[in-house]
């Protein structure tokens, strides 16, 4: 078991998690989705607290006081005490955690990048259960959502992720989805930069090619 500190009770709450040493890597696809062998390390993000109900990933920043009003007058009291919250989890219990999970970082307005990592694990889910159309559907929600934080790009700080990985981001999605216009837009403009790091930029050119031989182009 693993100890988390709540953001909205600030009390320790107990959720299962993957030793480190029973992490066993089988492959990882194009847009940053590890298979493993044996137990998923995906399933254990989502976090219930056993204290106040909140359903939380790691990544949420503290939270702000009218939000914390918002929770406790409205939102708490609505959410369900899920029993596997802290315990194995099958893929449609995780994906319910992860729904969840992502309409408390909605409430809670935590930083786009956040909403959109959470929006990528649920398409995940819907990956293993073979479920193509929500997995696109999901995908799509995502990459919009990244491309929106592009345009309003600050600093990795306020926004949460560095400027080149979330360019290499949005490249990998758009090939996932298929969709070479738009993949050969993003990656060119890694290819181009004089910013994007040379780790990204060969992380990118790997990728593109192995889009190119997977598809006509």
């Amino acid at each position: 078991m693993k100890k988390c500190r709540c953001p909205y009770c600030l009390k320790e709450t107990e959720t299962k998690r993957v030793l480190s040493r029973h992490i066993r890597v089988e492959h990882t696809d194009m847009d940053g989705f590890i298979h493993y062998q044996g137990p998923n390390v995906y399933f254990y993000e989502p976090i219930q607290c056993s204290h106040c109900r909140f359903i939380f990933h790691e990544a949420f920043e503290k939270l702000r006081p009218d939000v914390r009003i918002l929770l406790e007058t409205d939102i708490l009291s609505m959410l369900p005490v899920l029993p596997f919250s802290a315990t194995e989890r099958s893929v449609k219990q995780v994906l319910y955690l992860y729904k969840l999970c992502l309409y408390m970082a909605q409430v809670t307005l935590q930083k786009d990048s956040i909403q959109a990592m959470l929006g990528i694990r649920i398409s995940w889910m819907y990956r293993l259960l073979e479920d193509l159309e929500q997995e696109i559907s999901w995908t799509m929600r995502s990459v919009q959502k990244y491309e929106t934080i592009y345009l309003e790009y600050t600093d990795a700080v306020r926004t949460g992720i560095p400027h080149d990985v979330l360019l290499l981001r949005i490249s990998d999605l758009y090939a996932t989805l298929a969709d070479t216009d738009n993949a050969k837009q993003w990656y060119s403009l890694i290819f181009q930069s004089k910013t994007v790091s040379d780790r990204i930029k060969k992380e990118a050119r790997e990728h593109w090619e192995l889009y190119r031989e997977q598809h006509t182009i």
